[in-house]
């Protein structure tokens, strides 16, 4: 520790030899200097009268000494209340639609972890604005946080709350050839009505400033697919193995890990991280077996008419939509596969967003 003296010149040049001082002022017939703990010690055990003059340093390291435990907790308590903010214990949509998964999806892809909990930092406003803009078929979508849980409201077709609100400056126009059942007009003007066959590029709802809306109809989509007369699938089997994956500082220990599957299905649940410098993931996996299956021409059919199935599943925006029929036109084969063409009438959303020129 640093002492800055105070003491009369002539004491000074008396004791001068036997300390070692620094920083030395001459202020009149006194002296100003600092001394390490050392010379203090010597400075003390004379008769020579001085003065100590604390220093701004030495003032800090005292208040540190006095209250540092009390400030770390200040800290620590402030820090907790900061990073509460962005805390997130779960997802919450206000109700069920196609979209929900994919939201959920683009949430957690953002999430980061610290010890044993999730955060998030996402611009929620920003995030809400891109959904309406992606899906314009909906009145409002807004996502926020409040008490640590993500709200996700999605506004039904018919839910007139919001209908004041949109991002998208352009037209809906239609995606494909079809004929007009149902339609929302939540901004823009609608040049549609129910029956009217719309062609591909034709404007369906005219957007004045700001434009929204779902129109829905019936169309035919031409669909060909090849299924294979055989083909290798990985089954999953009821074998399963699970352990720990401990990371320090880059390097990945398996913990309790007993089995290696050559073939397997993998999960992983961060369970706690420091700073991506120590981390812990649960492993979960499961083996899978390779076997050759062989399709006969009925089989080969409903296989195709199943990926047709799970693909408009896959893609569809709104509850609305299904699909009212698979027609099977044609069937060929070779030696590798069968080959069929379908006429697939679909219920759904007609329209997609051009924006103005």
């Amino acid at each position: 520790m640093i002492y800055k003296i105070k003491m009369s010149k002539e004491d000074y040049f008396k004791i001068s030899s036997k300390i070692v001082a620094t920083n030395l002022e001459i202020v009149g017939e006194e002296v100003l200097f600092e001394i390490e703990s050392g010379s203090y010690n010597i400075l003390k055990r004379t008769n020579y009268e001085f003065k100590v003059i604390e220093s701004i340093q030495s003032k800090v390291k005292r208040f540190f000494s006095r209250y540092g435990l009390l400030l770390s907790g200040i800290l620590f308590f402030l820090s907790i209340l900061y990073m509460n903010l962005y805390r997130v214990s779960r997802i919450e949509f206000n109700r069920s639609t196609p979209i929900n998964n994919e939201i959920e999806v683009q949430i957690k892809s953002s999430y980061k972890k610290l010890l044993c909990f999730n955060f998030c930092s996402m611009d929620y406003k920003k995030y809400s604005k891109d959904l309406q803009k992606k899906y314009f078929e909906y009145p409002y979508i807004n996502v926020n946080c409040k008490n640590n849980v993500i709200h996700v409201y999605i506004a039904n077709v018919d839910d007139p709350s919001y209908l004041n609100r949109s991002e998208l400056v352009g037209d809906i126009v239609s995606k494909k050839d079809g004929i007009v059942d149902l339609f929302y007009t939540y901004h823009g003007k609608a040049l549609v009505a129910k029956n009217k066959y719309v062609r591909t590029g034709e404007v369906l709802i005219e957007g004045n400033e700001v434009v929204s809306g779902l129109v829905l109809g019936t169309c035919y989509d031409r669909v060909v697919l090849s299924i294979p007369k055989t083909k290798r699938e990985e089954v999953i089997s009821t074998e399963h193995s699970n352990y720990y994956d401990l990371k320090v500082f880059g390097h990945t220990f398996s913990l309790s890990k007993k089995t290696d599957f050559d073939l397997f299905s993998k999960e992983e649940h961060l369970v706690f991280n420091l700073f991506d410098f120590l981390s812990l993931k649960k492993i979960a996996e499961t083996k899978k077996n390779a076997i050759i299956k062989t399709y006969n021409e009925k089989e080969a059919l409903i296989e195709a008419e199943k990926i047709i199935q799970e693909d408009f599943q896959t893609h569809k925006t709104n509850e609305l939509e299904k699909i009212l029929g698979i027609t099977n036109t044609k069937i060929e084969t070779d030696e590798e596969a069968y080959h069929f063409t379908f006429i697939v009438k679909k219920y759904e959303s007609m329209g997609e967003f051009r924006p103005k020129e």
